[in-house]
């Protein structure tokens, strides 16, 4: 029998996450009234190209019925100042037997470029790490987000693969990059 650091599965549902704020944002639960916001940035603007998962062309009240009925684990981003919602950030493909997991993210164009998504990533990363205890954390980006690809490199990811062709936008494929850091490379 093969054995592995079992986590708790009370650990994994992330409605009783407390992750600690940092100077600039606070994670909290997402709420219905923020998909708004979220579906103007992601549906109607660039970010929607920039995801190389499947879309589905959903009007903003299948969203909400979605969201009632799924709680997928997203989280809302807010900045600590006014309380205003900035992004999201997701947990998905949990693997609680390799204690791994991928994260996506989104931030308004607006809100992009002034530290908010970095310091989202390293409240986040590090809670997942030493209170959830997971052992890696991985992200996938197209080759084209060079700024995704520096945010991930800053806080120490590294690529570990390389899907060709994966990601079409205006017309042409683009490969995606698969980036992970495991728990003992992470330092804040």
């Amino acid at each position: 029998m093969l054995s592995t650091l079992m986590i708790e599965s009370a650990k994994l549902n992330y409605e009783n996450w407390q992750i600690p704020e940092g100077s600039l944002v606070r994670l909290t639960h997402m709420q219905e009234e923020d998909l708004y916001f979220l579906y103007m940035w992601f549906m109607e603007s660039q970010e929607a190209r920039m995801t190389c998962k499947p879309i589905k062309n959903l009007s903003l009240e299948q969203w909400k019925q979605q969201f009632r009925e799924s709680k997928p684990c997203k989280l809302a981003v807010r900045r600590i100042t006014d309380n205003q919602l900035i992004g999201r950030i997701s947990c998905f493909n949990f693997n609680i037997r390799n204690r791994s997991v991928e994260i996506g993210y989104l931030t308004g164009s607006p809100y992009r470029g002034q530290g908010y998504t970095k310091q989202v990533l390293q409240l986040l990363i590090d809670y997942l790490f030493n209170t959830i205890g997971l052992n890696k954390v991985m992200a996938q980006t197209g080759a084209f987000n060079q700024a995704s690809i520096a945010l991930l490199t800053s806080l120490g990811f590294q690529q570990d693969g390389r899907l060709r062709q994966h990601h079409e936008l205006d017309g042409k494929l683009y490969d995606d990059f698969i980036f992970s850091i495991l728990a003992e490379e992470f330092c804040i």
